[in-house]
């Protein structure tokens, strides 16, 4: 599969769980783009989406449409009307950003396509509140979070480590260059994703990691505008020698380095016009075992629950952040039994399986609601 973003890696396996249920009739309608093609062609797609769906609202193939995020969405500005004759219910997930972007007429229409859907389905607390800010009646407001499928990393994923021995193994491994620059007693952070300043990356070399005991090593995977910003920020701070800038790191080995490493970390801060949607990074960490430190702030609030995957800070709190990290690092059993409890909570909690039932409950809520409408 060519590389995909994080939108459209949820919407692939919220289809594919909601096709393997029993209970729904699931049609894909122009989701996977052509091999080699890693951008969706918007105008072109949303063209032919809109001639489709209403084809299919018209013959009374659906009972309901759910888009995958907002850019499709705005379908149902156009759609609301033929939905409404044929009591078909219109439906979106939302994912933060797609509700926030800073651009007049984007918003201008989102607010529009807000009053026209019959249910909206965001993936935290924080994204929903967003759309009921942009005029989403609170009554068509079904928070739902994004899931992970135990499957994510397949063959490359080697296990939950807990024993320090076999993650330090696995570091000189996968990553011989770290394990190198590391010694076998360090702590290691690990954050992955876009580096950008929401991220929080930049105020954590600066503000935190001075704080830390000198064995604790922060290891970025990833790039983005803010990857200047962070080397700067790295040789201010004197602390070039104990953080790691990978760069993108391959999908193969993505499970190798949040298995090797000891805690996730995720400093994030606010930014105006820009937000954490949900934070599925914490979940892939939680698969492989790996704990989350983390802002309690936006979408993220609802993925960390404290002394199950990780814990919540407040965003800012470079003594809380450091206090916490340091005290990992002085009680490595306490992180040990953190670890097993980060997998067991992701699996119980976030899994596409557990996800797709709750999607599918409020697609079979919604349409028997719109048909009762309709036919009064």
């Amino acid at each position: 599969m060519s590389k995909i973003g994080g939108m459209q890696r949820v919407a692939i396996d919220l289809l594919d769980h909601l096709k393997a249920r029993n209970d729904l009739e699931v049609g894909e309608l122009l989701l996977r783009t052509p091999s080699g093609r890693e951008q969706w062609h918007l105008l072109p797609f949303l063209a032919r989406a809109y001639l489709e769906i209403r084809r299919r609202i018209a013959s009374g193939e659906v009972d309901a449409v759910l888009f995958s995020a907002m850019p499709s969405a705005v379908l149902a500005s156009v759609l609301a009307r033929p939905a409404q004759r044929a009591g078909v219910a219109l439906m979106a997930i939302s994912h933060g950003h797609d509700v926030i972007a800073d651009f007049a007429p984007y918003q201008w229409l989102v607010r529009r396509v807000m009053g026209r859907l019959d249910a909206m389905l965001p993936v935290s607390r924080s994204t929903g509140e967003q759309c009921i800010r942009r005029g989403l009646p609170q009554d068509r407001l079904f928070v739902t979070p994004n899931g992970i499928n135990p499957e994510r990393f397949g063959s490359s994923f080697p296990g939950v480590l807990v024993k320090r021995d076999a993650r330090r193994a696995l570091l000189e491994t996968r990553f011989p260059a770290l394990a190198m620059a590391t010694g076998k007693d360090d702590l290691l952070l690990c954050s992955v994703g876009r580096q950008v300043k929401r991220k929080g990356h930049a105020w954590f070399i600066r503000h935190v990691m001075p704080k830390l005991a000198g064995n604790v090593h922060l290891v970025l995977g990833g790039k983005g505008p803010e990857t200047a910003t962070i080397a700067q920020a790295a040789r201010e701070s004197s602390l070039e020698a104990r953080i790691h800038v990978l760069g993108l790191v391959p999908e193969e080995d993505l499970a190798g380095l949040y298995s090797a490493c000891d805690l996730f970390v995720m400093p994030n801060i606010p930014i105006p016009g820009d937000k954490e949607g949900f934070g599925v990074v914490m979940l892939e960490a939680g698969l492989c075992g790996l704990p989350s430190i983390a802002s309690r702030i936006e979408g993220i609030a609802d993925v960390i629950s404290d002394g199950k995957n990780g814990f919540g800070l407040q965003a800012w709190d470079a003594d809380g952040f450091a206090e916490t990290i340091n005290r990992f690092a002085a009680e490595r059993s306490r992180l040990d039994a953190l670890s097993m409890s980060a997998r067991q909570h992701t699996l119980a909690t976030f899994t596409w399986a557990e996800i797709a039932g709750r999607v599918a409950d409020t697609v079979r809520l919604v349409s028997k609601r719109k048909r009762a409408a309709t036919c009064h």
